[in-house]
């Protein structure tokens, strides 16, 4: 199990499943098919090797592995979301005029606490 890999838009579809307790309503989240979200729940409980969802004709529901896998498939979004995120290109700049009286004390306190938030935030006073 140590070589196995995840793929990210089956895990969204397991997730957007989990969440709305509907493949019609992931479906329609995720602007896809139904067709298409069952085959890549199909390819993910494959690949895990256990039944994630259970599902009958009326109703839809995490399985024992699905409710223990469904908060690390939450962080593995997460995670893929932040890795992508910081290869962004896209700068975001922020200009604060204000005046040396006005300014107090804490002013560069906010601005290091803005800056250690978002490193990618050019800041300019």
């Amino acid at each position: 199990m140590a070589d196995m890999t995840l793929d990210v838009d089956a895990v969204k579809t397991f997730v957007a499943i989990a969440d709305l307790q509907s493949f019609t309503r992931a479906a329609e989240a995720l602007g896809s098919t139904q067709g298409a979200i069952s085959v890549k729940l199909k390819r993910l409980e494959e690949r895990v090797g256990q039944k994630l969802i259970e599902r009958t004709p009326r109703l839809v529901r995490l399985s024992a592995q699905g409710a223990v896998f469904l908060q690390p498939a939450r962080d593995f979004l997460a995670a893929h979301d932040r890795a992508i995120a910081s290869l962004s290109s896209v700068r975001r700049r922020f200009t604060l005029g204000i005046a040396t009286h006005v300014g107090g004390a804490e002013v560069p306190t906010l601005l290091a606490r803005l800056n250690a938030h978002d490193p990618a935030l050019t800041i300019e006073v």
